[in-house]
C-alpha cells in the first residue's frame, strides 16, 4: 500500500507551473520551490542545477489576441501576430495557511494566494507548420518571485 510521506504529497502527484504551455514568460516549471540537484557524493555543490518541487495548489489564467498578418507573404505563410498576458500561482497548502508575524494575526489563504501571483505580457508571432504551430515571442515578466526561472523572449 501506499503512503503519504512525511512532507505531504509525492513529488510525481505534485503540480508544476511554468513555460509555454501553463505561463509565458517563465521556463518549464520555472516557478516555485526549488531544491539544488545532489551530486554523486550525495552532497549539493554550488554548480549544481536546481530542480522544481512543485507545489499542491495551482491557478493560471491567460489572455491572447490574434490578427492575421497584413501582407501576401505573410497570407500565403497564416502567420498571426498576437498579444498576450498571463498570470498564475503556485503554493503548497501548508504555504496558504502562513504564520503571523509578531502581534499581527495571520494572514488569510486568499491574501497568501495572491501575494504569490506571478505575472507575464508579450507579444508575438505564430505560424502553422505540418508539425504544429510554432511561436517567437518576446516577453515581460511583471512579477515574479526569488528563485523564479524567467525567459525573456523564445520559440
Amino acid at each position: 500500500p501506499r503512503c503519504r510521506p512525511p512532507h505531504g504529497v509525492f513529488l510525481p502527484d505534485r503540480l508544476f507551473l511554468g513555460g509555454p504551455n501553463s505561463l509565458w514568460g517563465f521556463r518549464t516549471h520555472g516557478v516555485g520551490p526549488r531544491e539544488q540537484r545532489h551530486t554523486s557524493t550525495g552532497l549539493p555543490h554550488a554548480k549544481t542545477p536546481c530542480d522544481s518541487l512543485g507545489g499542491e495548489v495551482l491557478a493560471t489564467s491567460s489572455l491572447s489576441l490574434s490578427a492575421p498578418m497584413p501582407g501576401r507573404q505573410f497570407e500565403k505563410l497564416g502567420a498571426r501576430a498576437h498579444a498576450f498576458a498571463s498570470a498564475g500561482a503556485l503554493h503548497s497548502l501548508g504555504g496558504l495557511t502562513g504564520t503571523a508575524a509578531e502581534g499581527l494575526p495571520p494572514p488569510s489563504p486568499g491574501a497568501a494566494f495572491v501575494a504569490g501571483l506571478r505575472s507575464c505580457i508579450g507579444v508575438g508571432l505564430a505560424f502553422p507548420t505540418p508539425l504544429g504551430r510554432l511561436e517567437v515571442n518576446l516577453t515581460q515578466v511583471l512579477r515574479r518571485m526569488p528563485g523564479d526561472s524567467v525567459v525573456r523572449n523564445g520559440l
